[in-house]
C-alpha cells in the first residue's frame, strides 16, 4: 500500500500574524443586489476588533446552515466582546445571496465569497481536489495575532457556543489573566499566590 505524504505548508501560523484580505461578502444592510460588497480584515483589526472568521464547505448544504444559523443567534454576543463574524466559502456572491434569500435567512454578519480560493488556501483548510473549504475557525486578537484555530474534516459541525467562549477566554488571556481549563463566564481565574 502506498501513502502519499506531502508537506502543506499553509500562510497561518498560532501565535504569528494572521494573513488579512479584503473579501467580496454579502452584507447585512440594504436589498437584493445593493447588499454586495465587501470586508476588510485590515480595516477591523485598526478598529480594535477580534476577528471571529469560520469557513464552511458549500451553501445549500444540510450542516453547514445548522452553524451559520447558529453564528447568526450568538453574533450580538460576539460583538458584544468587540468580535466581527465572518463566514466565508468558495461560493459565489449570488450563490449566497439566493441561498440566504430562499432558505438560510438573511444574516446579520459578512458572508464573503473566496471564489478565487485564495484566502482558504491561506487558512490551510481548502481541499484542492473538491474545491470546497473544510470547517476551519480561527480567532484573530485586534494586534492580528492568531490565538486559536481549529479545522473540522468532514461532515462533524462545530459547536459555536464553544467558539464564543474561547473567544472570552482569550480576551481574558491577552489581559494577563491565567485563564484555567473549562473556564466559563463567571469562574474564578488563576493566581500566583
Amino acid at each position: 500500500m502506498e501513502h502519499e505524504n506531502k508537506l502543506y505548508v499553509t500562510e497561518t501560523k498560532i501565535g504569528k500574524k494572521a494573513p488579512l484580505f479584503e473579501m467580496e461578502a454579502v452584507l447585512a444592510k440594504g436589498e437584493g443586489l445593493e447588499r454586495f460588497g465587501s470586508v476588510d480584515m485590515e480595516k477591523l483589526l485598526d478598529e480594535g476588533k477580534w476577528i471571529v472568521l469560520y469557513f464552511y464547505p458549500l451553501d445549500f448544504t444540510f450542516v453547514c446552515p445548522t452553524e451559520i444559523r447558529e453564528f447568526n443567534t450568538l453574533y450580538p454576543k460576539f460583538i458584544e466582546l468587540g468580535a466581527e463574524v465572518i463566514a466565508v466559502s468558495t461560493d459565489s456572491l449570488h450563490s449566497h445571496l439566493a441561498w440566504q434569500n430562499h432558505e438560510l435567512g438573511r444574516l446579520d454578519h459578512p458572508h464573503a465569497a473566496d471564489k478565487s480560493h485564495v484566502v482558504s488556501e491561506a487558512y490551510g483548510v481548502l481541499d484542492d481536489e473538491k474545491g470546497i473549504a473544510w470547517r476551519g475557525t480561527f480567532l484573530i486578537a485586534p494586534n492580528g495575532v492568531l490565538k486559536h484555530l481549529s479545522i473540522n474534516h468532514g461532515e462533524g459541525g462545530r459547536n459555536v457556543e464553544e467558539i464564543l467562549r474561547l473567544l472570552e477566554v482569550f480576551k481574558n488571556e491577552i489581559e494577563g489573566k491565567m485563564v484555567p481549563c473549562g473556564w466559563k463566564h463567571g469562574k474564578e481565574f488563576l493566581t500566583t499566590k
